[in-house]
């Protein structure tokens, strides 16, 4: 795909030069039922993307060639009904969200390919069934971090018309918002009724979100900067900021930590950090001895980078699922780092048996910088697998750690927490941990998004 041009863009001026913007594809075909909200959609999203993305519209399924894809950062369905695509355009799409496209789906894009699998995968199985008419519901937001509702309230007043699906599809999908369904006049119900919701795709990602039927739905505001906040997560293949640049919206047991502009070594104090500003998206522990910063999200499979600063001396940790440490330390110069240096697996514990510490991984080589310098990681993460009676079928597994560009860990396999980690029974899902306890530590520039199981390995 295009490269996107996420925050900065290119200016000839003080105008986004358009050939700089990322382009996506507004898909319309209908072989079934069509809305009268289509246009409406259409000029919604060209006057979204302002300097930001420049749209195409189209209702003819040749533009779905491998070739022509690849001009699009995003693909959207908007409205679509039936059978849309034939074979080798479908095998086209499919290889193009593969590949890191992205995919947005709009209202009665849950009423399209319903005999196309992959399709299916993009829906969670959810497919439209029936709706009752027009009117006013509440969405509960279930997911308040995620970019594309952190603008709404947790209960969100809508009026569409609500599609109920032949499947409920949770299970399959990351539910970011569902239906109160005490709200409004169902027509059979579905009680857990997930109405907006994610999912990977390979190396792309998809959302559907089920409102746009009705004109008026293109012009409220909410819905409008919804759909727009749709698109740039497609485009951006599924990555979630998770650093604020106000407050710490998104994180818990904050209190005691800071949002600073930037963070520089107290020069009074070698082993000390001191903020500068505030607010401005460096997360930093006030004294090094305060409460775990954990997400209010929980992910299973996961990309994670993250970028981090110590003073001498200093000691943090990054938790995956609250369970799983990637050790962060002032290591730097050692020649023969251990597992509890920095870019190390940190061992397990067990006072049981001898010795009590065991199965920690050290880097492959010591990658860490000065103290007082910014480093980073960059994260592939496998959750634990488990059957429908919850039995564990596989083991977490960071599939690979790179630290500072270079690869320190591939292929870890990690039989239970780490020491320090969430106790209890593992799970396929759990929040990210910073460690605050331990040392002076600043974070910034924290971003994940989940990814695909039939990646792994890739």
């Amino acid at each position: 795909m295009k490269s996107v041009v996420p925050a900065i863009l290119m200016c000839v001026g003080g105008v986004a030069a358009a050939d700089s913007l990322p382009e996506v594809l507004v898909f319309s075909k209908t072989t079934g039922f069509r809305h009268g909200s289509i246009a409406a959609g259409v000029q919604a999203l060209t006057e979204l993307g302002e300097d930001s993305f420049v749209v195409e519209a189209t209702e003819d399924p040749s533009e779905f060639t491998p070739g022509n894809l690849t001009r699009f950062d995003a693909v959207v369905f908007l409205n679509t009904t039936q059978d849309v695509l034939d074979e080798s355009q479908q095998e086209a799409f499919e290889a193009y969200l593969r590949h890191g496209g992205g995919y947005v789906g709009i209202h009665a894009a849950a009423d399209t390919e319903y005999e196309w699998p992959f399709y299916g995968k993009l829906l969670g199985g959810a497919w439209f069934k029936t709706h009752p008419a027009v009117q006013e519901a509440i969405v509960v937001v279930e997911d308040r971090h995620h970019p594309t509702l952190s603008h709404v309230p947790a209960r969100w007043t809508q009026t569409d018309e609500w599609y109920e699906f032949r499947a409920n599809p949770r299970s399959r999908v990351h539910v970011l918002a569902s239906l109160d369904e005490s709200t409004y006049n169902v027509a059979e119900g579905m009680g857990d009724h997930p109405i907006i919701w994610t999912v990977p795709v390979g190396d792309g990602a998809g959302i559907y979100t089920g409102g746009g039927h009705t004109v008026e739905s293109f012009s409220e505001p909410s819905f409008r900067e919804h759909l727009k906040r749709c698109v740039h997560w497609a485009m951006n293949d599924g990555w979630i900021d998770l650093t604020p640049q106000q407050g710490m919206k998104g994180w818990s047991d904050s209190d005691q930590w800071i949002n600073a502009g930037a963070v520089m070594v107290n020069p009074d104090s070698p082993r000390a950090l001191l903020p500068q500003g505030q607010d401005g998206g460096v997360l930093v522990n006030g004294d090094g001895h305060v409460s775990d910063l954990r997400t209010v999200s929980e992910f299973g499979d996961v990309e994670l980078h993250v970028e981090f600063m110590v003073p001498e001396g200093s000691n943090s940790g990054v938790y995956l699922q609250d369970r799983y440490e990637i050790q962060i330390l002032d290591s730097w110069g050692k020649s023969d780092p251990q597992h509890d240096d920095c870019g190390g697996v940190y061992q397990r514990w067990d006072d049981a048996r001898e010795p009590r510490g065991y199965e920690g991984r050290p880097p492959r080589v010591n990658a860490a910088r000065k103290p007082g310098h910014w480093q980073s990681y960059d994260i592939i993460f496998r959750a634990p697998r488990f059957d429908a009676d919850g039995n564990k079928t596989a083991n977490a597994r960071f599939e690979r750690v790179t630290h500072n560009g270079i690869v320190v860990h591939e292929d870890v396999e990690l039989t239970g927490h780490t020491r320090a980690g969430r106790g209890g029974p593992e799970a396929a899902f759990g929040p990210l941990r910073l460690q605050g306890d331990h040392g002076p530590v600043a974070y910034r520039n924290i971003r994940i998004r989940r990814i695909d199981e039939s990646t792994s390995g890739q």
